[in-house]
């Protein structure tokens, strides 16, 4: 066999044989859920001389129903200015549905906190176990305050699971 055919024709299958496998790309499953949770008070808590109020791991519990339906706790930090409404919170959530759970963080905005029941957004953004493992919810979320310590808000996003 000639040379000039041999080495180019054995590159192509050094190159096949170490060429990574291109994973298959995730199926994406649209939902839509309502989330309501109820603050529990915290003493962790302050607001500083010049009207900043800062809360620091606020326990939320509630529910999420709609496409996902389940338990929900959310621990939360604010940070809110009294003076203008606005404010950002982080947080770290676990949702409980059957068979396991989606576990997560989210981050928020604060447009205007006296707004009802409008007025915060944000995304987040979780991992399943149990039945879930694999998948990955990621989502926006609008709402506000229904009551004092009372939030009620509807979440978009999808929910991505690996193809095999």
């Amino acid at each position: 066999m000639n040379k000039k055919i041999v080495i180019p024709v054995m590159a192509l299958l050094v190159l096949f044989v170490v060429a990574p496998v291109m994973a298959a790309p995730a199926t994406k499953t649209p939902f839509t859920a309502a989330i309501t949770l109820t603050f529990l008070p915290t003493e962790n808590q302050w607001i500083t001389e010049d009207g900043i109020y800062h809360v620091k791991e606020q326990v939320a519990e509630g529910t999420v129903t709609g496409d996902v339906s389940g338990e929900m706790q959310l621990v939360r930090h604010m940070i809110l200015d009294l003076n203008t409404g606005e404010g950002s919170c982080h947080g770290k959530f676990v949702v409980t549905v059957d068979g396991g759970t989606f576990e997560g963080s989210e981050q928020s905005e604060i447009t205007n906190y006296a707004a009802l029941p409008d007025g915060i957004s944000g995304t987040l953004v979780a991992h399943g176990t149990g039945d879930y493992v694999g998948l990955k919810m990621m989502g926006s979320f609008e709402g506000g305050l229904i009551e004092e310590n009372i939030v009620q808000a509807t979440l978009e996003g999808i929910i991505l699971s690996p193809t095999e």
